[in-house]
């Protein structure tokens, strides 16, 4: 089974285009994301979500680190800290966010 494959058709079905701009520098990267907002239902129901977060996979933004500038649908945010990996395989990240 090819998860890679997977999970690209996933973002690609519910994803939308996010920017990350590093703090450090560098040229800014856009990708396909998943914007999950305060009081959204997430892991089929068994969490709601009380901030904002990105969740991505890990090829679109290998390097997410704290202070980094996201924009999404037009909005900016900041990462609250550095992406922790999700899920078994290793293909995913999630990142905490803040309303810049």
């Amino acid at each position: 089974m090819d998860f890679a494959a997977d999970i690209a058709l996933f973002y690609s079905d519910f994803g939308q285009t996010a920017t990350l701009t590093p703090a450090a520098g560098g040229a800014p990267v856009t990708g396909l994301a998943i914007l999950d907002m305060p009081g959204a239902v997430i892991l089929g129901g068994e969490q709601i979500v009380t901030d904002y977060s990105l969740q991505y996979p890990l090829a679109t933004f290998p390097n997410i680190k704290r202070g980094d500038a996201i924009m999404v649908a037009g909005v900016a945010y900041t990462a609250r800290e550095a992406a922790q990996l999700i899920g078994a395989d290793g293909l995913e990240a999630v990142v905490p966010l803040a309303k810049a």
